[in-house]
């Protein structure tokens, strides 16, 4: 399955930041009318992401856009060359965010849409067998004097390998 990816720029200042970073820490940010920029009636908050491009460092937004939401295709080059140059603040808004067709307001620019995988919850998967495949080994198979013996077996094979390697040495 997958649902389209909008990437808009800002064409208004805007410091706000609400990521799913900032969500995280439960930092909240004084939101712009999204609602009214976009041009729907409701927006679920809790999907989008909105922050300025300063943020990422010295990360380009299309490789950000890579890594986060995992495009379904690979991101042209010319895309590429539209996200990178993007200066100010940006805001990403996955479709599970609309209820309907954005109609955008002069505050916003689409740089781009793009098609992203979403998670299939809909699979009919097999039980999974649950009984271990390797019997689990029995206490008394662990005991001091096994380890013991298996120490001493590998003692010995070492001596004897390095004794090898010695002969070889003077032979050679």
């Amino acid at each position: 399955m997958s649902e389209q990816l909008r990437i808009y720029a800002l064409n208004v200042d805007s410091k706000a930041r609400h990521t799913n970073l900032t969500r995280a820490r439960g930092e909240i940010s004084e939101m712009p009318p999204l609602t009214d920029w976009l041009g729907v009636e409701t927006l679920d908050h809790r999907e989008i992401e909105l922050f300025p491009i300063e943020d990422l460092g010295d990360m380009r937004l299309s490789d950000y856009i890579r890594s986060a939401f995992d495009p379904a295709k690979a991101i042209g080059a010319e895309t590429a060359l539209r996200l990178d140059a993007l200066s100010g603040s940006v805001l990403i808004v996955p479709g599970r965010a609309l209820e309907e067709e954005p109609d955008p307001g002069s505050e916003l620019t689409e740089i781009a849409v793009m098609e992203i995988a979403v998670p299939d919850h809909e699979a009919s998967l097999p039980k999974a067998d649950l009984t271990s495949a390797v019997p689990a080994p029995q206490p008394d198979d662990l005991g001091p004097e096994k380890t013991r013996r298996w120490a001493i077996v590998f003692l010995l094979t070492a001596l004897v390998l390095a004794g090898l390697v010695v002969l070889i040495g003077a032979l050679g």
